[in-house]
């Protein structure tokens, strides 16, 4: 490694179709501002998309932790801002976020991804991943990273969701910010947004799936939501998550 890069940044202008009903960025679409961010410090500074699939290799999301401080609207400018953690390893790769308006934080996320073989369907060591980008320490979020939904969480069948031609991406499965807009279908959102959401990443569901959400109808006394998603090509777990809504 002969150089190391500093903290990445990009700007982001938010459009109208970015927002909800009374013209506030969707979490969902904060967490697509983040994911450009990481891929395009790799595609400057490497190991770019088509080095990594020339490998058979990937990053694939395994958990993030997001707290939205501020909401922001339309025509609002973010600049989002990644870097790799110092606590990259093994398995392991961490990633954290900040993303600005102006001098406010909008958004703060703390993720965890899995650096796979996607040949031999195994999991790779990041040690063996040459990224030439200075290493920060980890960020602090409300909800942890690593959480369990409690066992007497009540948690009644929502509804379901076909994987469609809209979920897909180049991994060929169901993109990860997509969960949180299906989660935001089934819960509360009238007149709400979301403050904090956490979520962990168990098995990817591909257009072949149609996937079952169960959840909670009432928050817990802390305030939170939790949510079990289902794949219905084995009945997996696909994904887990702890919200919390606030009003607007």
């Amino acid at each position: 490694m002969s150089e190391e890069y500093p903290r990445f940044e990009l700007e982001f202008p938010i459009r109208m179709h970015m927002t909800d009903d009374r013209g506030f960025c969707r979490a969902a679409e904060m967490m697509r501002f983040m994911q450009e961010t990481a891929t395009m410090q790799l595609e400057q500074y490497g190991p770019d998309y088509a080095t990594l699939c020339s490998r058979g290799q990937a990053f694939i999301m395994s958990r993030i932790s997001i707290d939205f401080p501020e909401p922001v609207r339309y025509f609002d400018v973010l600049r989002s801002t990644s870097w790799p953690c110092a606590s990259s390893r093994g398995a392991c790769f961490d990633r954290d976020f900040v993303i600005y308006h102006g001098e406010t934080e909008a958004a703060v996320a703390a993720s965890q991804w899995a650096f796979l073989d996607v040949r031999e369907h195994k999991l790779l060591r990041v040690e063996a991943c040459d990224i030439a980008f200075t290493r920060e320490e980890q960020v602090t979020t409300t909800l942890p990273l690593r959480f369990r939904i409690p066992k007497d969480a009540v948690l009644e069948t929502l509804g379901t969701h076909k994987v469609s031609y809209s979920d897909i991406d180049t991994n060929r499965h169901m993109n990860n910010t997509r969960y949180c807009d299906l989660y935001c279908d089934f819960l509360p959102m009238q007149g709400k947004r979301i403050a904090a959401i956490a979520i962990a990443f168990a098995k990817e569901a591909t257009a072949a799936d149609t996937i079952m959400v169960t959840g909670s109808t009432e928050p817990d006394e802390n305030g939170l939501y939790y949510i079990r998603t289902y794949r219905s090509s084995d009945n997996a777990v696909n994904t887990e998550a702890v919200v919390r809504l606030e009003n607007l």
